[in-house]
C-alpha cells in the first residue's frame, strides 16, 4: 500500500511541475471550437486554459482574445464572427507554442 501511496505522490508532483513550466494566459479569454488533435479531448483542453488562469467563453465578442480552432480558414458561424471583431484565430499547434507545450 505505501508504495503505490508513493507512486501516486510522485505523480502528482510531475503533474505540477510540467504544467507550471507552462506560460500563464492570465487575463487572455479563449473560445474553442472544432476537434482537437494533440489533447484527449476539448474538455482536457479548456481545463488547461483554465489552470493557466486563461477565462473560456462559449461565443465570440469584444473580449474574446483568441478563437482556438484548427480550421482557421473555415467559414463557420464563430469562425466569421471572430473576423468581423478582429479576433485573432490560432490553431491548436499555435497554442501549444504559445504557452511552450511541447507536443511528442
Amino acid at each position: 500500500m505505501w508504495i503505490k501511496l508513493s507512486y501516486m505522490v510522485e505523480f502528482v508532483k510531475e503533474e505540477i511541475k510540467v504544467e507550471s513550466s507552462l506560460k500563464s494566459l492570465e487575463g487572455l479569454t479563449f473560445v474553442v471550437t472544432g476537434s482537437v488533435e494533440t489533447f484527449k479531448n476539448r474538455k482536457e483542453l479548456e481545463e488547461l486554459i483554465t489552470s493557466l488562469q486563461g477565462k473560456l467563453s462559449g461565443s465570440i465578442s469584444k473580449n474574446t482574445r483568441y478563437l482556438l480552432n484548427n480550421d482557421i480558414t473555415s467559414n463557420s458561424s464563430k469562425n466569421l464572427k471572430a473576423r468581423q471583431l478582429g479576433v485573432e484565430i490560432i490553431s491548436e499547434a499555435q497554442f501549444n507554442e504559445m504557452i511552450g507545450r511541447v507536443v511528442e
